[in-house]
């Protein structure tokens, strides 16, 4: 694996969400150059510069990026959310090909394209899928952007020096303000209103989802992947699975999200968020006043409705990572304790009651 040198500069589209939050942190750690794309411009993680960008526009691209000619890496995290699944295909599409086209016209040093995609790719959005899903297992019928934007890939690449890895997490987990497709602060959210009302902790997902098997990538796992393939000779022109190492269940998580937040838990109880959240909003404000939090629109912060299908979702989702572990990727952490802890991180930065 390659060594990070004085010369190597990141770009990550996408940067201020979930994923392209921990993998600009673990690129930062390790002592890259790194530059965030957003269409504001603002670099707002610590050791990064940033420079506005608007992925839809590709002379924009071009214009923006006509400068940036060292750099070596693409990480590209973004995501532009529609109606329906076919309509997700072209903005998520084009964004990509926008970005990597522009940089391959200006950066000649340019090495590697690294693409978080997610388990989406293997049909679990449909329903019950083989487990352990394989990086070899037959795509599902389309529409599914995460096929589009892997086949761009492989195109592009034809005749290239750089080459593409796609990553593939599960469930998400991590630290970000704003994202609405929010697993952890969903849950953050949903207990302390439990909490405020003298209520314990009910899981509010459905009775399949509560003991069936899955898995979590936390942005932290994410960014150590995908900062392992961006310097990994061994993660070129593929796709390699990524999670935390150890299958979960909810019956086990939500006992310990309890006792991290102070609560005491009972039998799971399925209820539609995406109706009894948003009547919550006052409740919340008098929260948010008691305890000096950050000001925000609960019904804006978070996708209730996503959370909703995110613990809906009564099929074992696990991912077999063997593949990425014998090419060179062990890292692995605890996901029940990582849980906890993001939830905590929410706390510290006063968006969460403690």
């Amino acid at each position: 694996m390659s060594s990070v040198t004085s010369s190597s500069v990141a770009l990550v589209a996408g940067a201020s969400g979930i994923v392209g939050i921990g993998v600009t942190q673990r690129l930062v750690a390790d002592g890259w150059r790194v530059i965030c794309a957003s269409r504001s411009g603002g670099g707002d993680i610590a050791g990064t510069e940033g420079i506005a960008l608007d992925l839809m526009d590709p002379q924009a691209c071009r214009r923006a990026l006509a400068k940036h000619t060292d750099i070596t890496h693409v990480f590209f995290t973004a995501y532009q959310p529609a109606a329906s699944r076919a309509a997700e295909v072209a903005p998520n599409l084009a964004m990509l090909r926008h970005l990597v086209e522009a940089v391959s016209a200006v950066a000649p040093a340019l090495e590697k394209v690294v693409l978080t995609t997610g388990a989406k790719f293997y049909g679990i959005q449909w329903g019950q899928t083989k487990t352990p899903c394989r990086e070899t297992d037959p795509r599902q019928l389309p529409p599914n952007f995460y096929y589009d934007q892997e086949d761009f890939l492989r195109q592009a690449q034809q005749g290239q020096r750089w080459s593409w890895v796609n990553l593939i997490p599960p469930f998400v987990s991590g630290f970000a303000v704003g994202n609405p497709m929010n697993l952890v602060m969903g849950i953050g959210i949903y207990a302390a209103i439990s909490k405020e009302m003298g209520l314990p902790l009910r899981f509010p997902g459905s009775a399949g989802a509560y003991d069936a098997l899955h898995q979590i990538a936390d942005a932290h796992i994410i960014g150590s992947a995908a900062n392992w393939a961006a310097r990994s000779d061994a993660a070129a022109n593929q796709a390699f699975n990524v999670t935390n190492g150890d299958p979960a269940r909810w019956c086990n998580t939500w006992p310990v999200i309890a006792q991290g937040l102070g609560m005491a838990w009972a039998e799971p109880k399925t209820m539609p968020l995406a109706d009894v959240m948003p009547d919550q909003q006052a409740l919340w404000d008098r929260i948010v006043e008691r305890e000096g939090l950050r000001k925000i629109d609960i019904n804006r912060i978070v996708n209730w409705a996503w959370v909703d299908y995110m613990l809906r979702m009564s099929h074992d989702v696990v991912l077999e990572t063997g593949k990425i572990r014998r090419a060179g990727f062990h890292e692995c952490i605890e996901t029940d304790r990582v849980f906890a802890q993001r939830l905590q991180e929410l706390q510290q930065h006063k968006v969460l009651p403690a």
